[in-house]
């Protein structure tokens, strides 16, 4: 039997030299009370053409209150990691501009506590920043153009 594992999808959004992050819910299964991005689990009904895609955007709506419809989402990388909770996950992460006309808030604080604009140097020195964030932030953007 073939080992099971879970697809994520992310986007990290950015404006004006900021990033975008979630600060994590102190009760959540997996870094909880780190800064994390946005994105989450593909669900079975976005099965089909651009469901990572699709995710990403749902996710952003369901998070952090953007909508993202009509946002490009550039790929930026994927990787295989193992979670705090010991399973397989496979995380594929876009780059996008955020939407000017918006502001982010945390839609449902059990699973994101905050968020907000953070510089790669401000978030490599929060002590909530996992090890891994600063150098995806940076490849952001260097995708970006940025």
């Amino acid at each position: 039997m073939r080992p099971a594992w879970t697809v994520t999808a992310t986007v990290l959004l950015h404006r004006d030299g900021r990033w975008l992050l979630t600060v994590r819910g102190a009760d959540v299964d997996d870094a909880a009370g780190q800064l994390g991005l946005v994105g989450g689990h593909v669900e079975h009904p976005e099965a089909g053409s651009g469901v990572l895609e699709a995710t990403a955007r749902r996710e952003a709506s369901e998070e952090v209150g953007l909508d993202l419809g009509g946002v490009a989402l550039t790929y930026l990388e994927s990787e295989f990691f193992t979670t705090d909770a010991g399973a397989g996950q496979v995380s594929v992460a876009f780059v996008a501009a955020a939407p000017a006309d918006a502001e982010p808030r945390a839609a449902d604080p059990a699973e994101v506590a905050a968020v907000g604009w953070w510089t790669p140097d401000e978030a490599a020195s929060d002590r909530r920043c996992p090890p891994w964030l600063p150098g995806l932030l940076g490849r952001a953007a260097a995708r970006a153009g940025l």
